[in-house]
């Protein structure tokens, strides 16, 4: 019986920033640009919740879905990340500040809404930790390369 030994599955730490920055850019900008499709795609398919709610997730969906979409084509910074954490974060609030909690029509769109934004939330929270992750990772190389 083989035994699985960890260090079989490690980057080379020639190729780890490209492994850093294609994670980065390309998986976690796949996951936000799937949330942001739903969030604008969703709600028209449906015809499902508030009208209200249906031109806020619109909106967002077709900006995120913009700007997930530069980012994944130009590489991304902390500030693309940023945006999408804050869109996400008002995807998570926006049902209660528009006042859709109180119909019962509308628990569809808040579940979204909530749901899209958790996820835009911890994409972007992830996505910053690869970034710094990998800034700490050259850094400590240069530091490494100087005599």
């Amino acid at each position: 019986m083989a035994v699985y030994h960890s260090h079989h599955a490690a980057v080379p730490p020639d190729q780890a920033h490209a492994f850093r920055q294609g994670i980065h850019d390309q998986v976690i900008g796949v996951v936000m640009f799937v949330a942001s499709a739903a969030l604008w795609i969703f709600p028209m398919a449906t015809h499902d919740g508030a009208k209200d709610a249906q031109v806020n997730e619109a909106m967002l969906g077709a900006f995120l879905m913009f700007v997930v979409g530069l980012r994944m084509y130009r590489g991304s910074s902390w500030r693309s990340d940023a945006v999408v954490g804050l869109a996400g974060l008002w995807m998570i609030v926006s049902p209660y500040v528009l006042g859709l909690q109180e119909t019962a029509v509308d628990n569809g769109s808040r579940v979204l809404d909530i749901a899209v934004g958790c996820v835009l939330v911890a994409a972007s929270l992830v996505s910053l930790l690869i970034v710094r992750a990998d800034r700490r990772a050259e850094a400590a190389e240069a530091a490494r390369r100087r005599p």
